[in-house]
């Protein structure tokens, strides 16, 4: 049985004390558009997996204030489903969902400073006529392990990468759970104030559900 939402947005709190991280702050939840791509007639990654995502994503940044619930579930053609250089990440641009945060969900997402290599997620602010200065999304590939969601929505709250195995932001593993630090979750919750304040996106107790694909 799928997990509802509300559950999604439960779960981490009971995580967190489990693994014997602070005490949660009041969290705001904000809503998630998710837009995957397809293949012929099938998305290339399913619900199911993009929820998996989501549960590890919410568990770490519990503890700083932040949630996330999926109001949107969106599928985009075929074309968009191998992301090549950066043109192919900038059009994504043009299918944002306004005051929500955007997650697209791809086949395969190829690094644009070295071609032979495939990467797993990014943070991107796509650049040219015609897109919002303040615009910026996350893409995940099919091959992502189940932190990287909860990766580049670090970088979304304006976190850098760090050199400490078992930081979300490190590419090192650590011999405990993934974590953010103090200084990552102060930076989260400033972000969070900033994108509240400009009207950049909402609580999502004030969305109304959108339409699903």
């Amino acid at each position: 049985m799928r997990r509802t939402a509300l559950a999604l947005a439960l779960a981490p709190l009971a995580a967190a004390t489990a693994l014997g991280q602070p005490t949660p702050r009041p969290t705001t939840t904000l809503p998630l558009a998710v837009t995957t791509a397809l293949e012929g007639d099938a998305p290339v990654v399913d619900d199911a997996w993009i929820d998996a995502q989501l549960e590890q994503a919410n568990l770490l940044f519990a503890p700083h204030g932040v949630a996330f619930v999926v109001v949107e579930r969106h599928t985009m053609p075929e074309r968009h489903a191998r992301l090549e250089n950066r043109r192919d990440r900038h059009l994504l641009g043009h299918r944002l969902h306004r005051q929500r945060v955007d997650a697209f969900f791809v086949r395969s997402l190829r690094d644009v400073d070295e071609p032979d290599r495939m990467r797993q997620g990014v943070h991107w602010r796509p650049r040219g006529e015609g897109y919002d200065p303040r615009a910026h999304y996350v893409i995940v590939s099919s091959i992502a392990g189940p932190t990287v969601l909860a990766h580049e929505l670090g970088h979304y709250f304006g976190n850098g990468h760090s050199d400490v195995p078992g930081n979300v932001m490190s590419y090192e593993r650590g011999d405990r759970p993934p974590f953010f630090d103090a200084a990552q979750g102060a930076r989260i919750r400033g972000s969070l104030r900033r994108f509240l304040e400009r009207g950049e996106l909402v609580a999502a107790d004030g969305v109304s559900p959108g339409p699903a694909r």
